[in-house]
């Protein structure tokens, strides 16, 4: 399995790669559909072999996850249209709400880790919405939902520090704040005005983020400890 990783993750990036490349340079419609399509179904098998062929049948729900994701990253690809923009929105919540499940556990978490986050997640979000805010207009409800949701998904991650090995915990919550900041990236050149490097910004937290999210997911010790070995 640790071979596996280290001859899959140079695969995902040349063509996570490969899709920032035809998302900065060529036509959106109908290259993206390929190359984006290309980075998630491997993503999606890469995934799906770990959870079912090595018998993780606990990470099945991130399997799901995933392909919920997929379906709203390919309607997202044609963002100009309000319909598709606003289903992939509540796909994508939809999404990580299946990560929070797989995130969250049992064991009690010291007040003293949560007050600083909480903190920095006020003030970025206070950031964020001053920017935005009076161009959000009928998108308010679905942005402020998503981003909502992307705070929880954060904390869940942010509080797995006592239930997971160093690895995956790092690792799961390094992939979770590459998504977050993506998804602050894409809000603001949308609502507010274009951000230096955004498409690449954009286009590799949300890439390798996902990547990270399952990678840590699948190396943790209550899943298979000697995985953590061998990596």
């Amino acid at each position: 399995m640790g071979k596996l990783i280290r001859y899959f993750t140079p695969v995902f990036l040349a063509l996570l790669f490969l899709d920032i490349y035809v998302k900065i340079n060529l036509p959106i419609i109908p290259y993206r559909y390929y190359s984006k399509v290309l980075v998630l179904v491997t993503l999606i098998i890469f995934t799906g072999y770990c959870v079912y062929k090595k018998n993780k049948l606990s990470n099945k729900y991130v399997f799901f996850g995933l392909i919920i994701f997929f379906i709203g990253d390919i309607l997202i690809i044609d963002h100009l249209s309000k319909t598709k923009f606003i289903i992939s929105i509540l796909l994508f919540v939809v999404g990580k709400l299946i990560y929070i499940f797989k995130f969250t556990h049992k064991e009690d978490f010291s007040n003293k880790r949560l007050l600083p986050f909480l903190v920095v997640c006020f003030l970025s979000v206070a950031f964020l919405y001053n920017l935005i805010f009076t161009n959000l207009k009928e998108y308010f409800m679905p942005v402020t939902l998503y981003f909502f949701i992307s705070l929880v998904m954060t904390l869940f991650a942010y509080l797995r520090k006592d239930v997971a090995s160093n690895k995956s915990y790092y690792t799961v919550l390094s992939g979770v704040l590459l998504f977050v900041i993506s998804e602050a990236t894409m809000v603001v050149k949308t609502f507010y005005g274009d951000v230096l490097f955004q498409d690449f910004i954009v286009m590799f937290g949300y890439g390798f983020g996902q990547y990270l999210i399952i990678l840590g997911l699948m190396i943790d010790k209550s899943n298979n400890s000697d995985l953590v070995s061998k990596i």
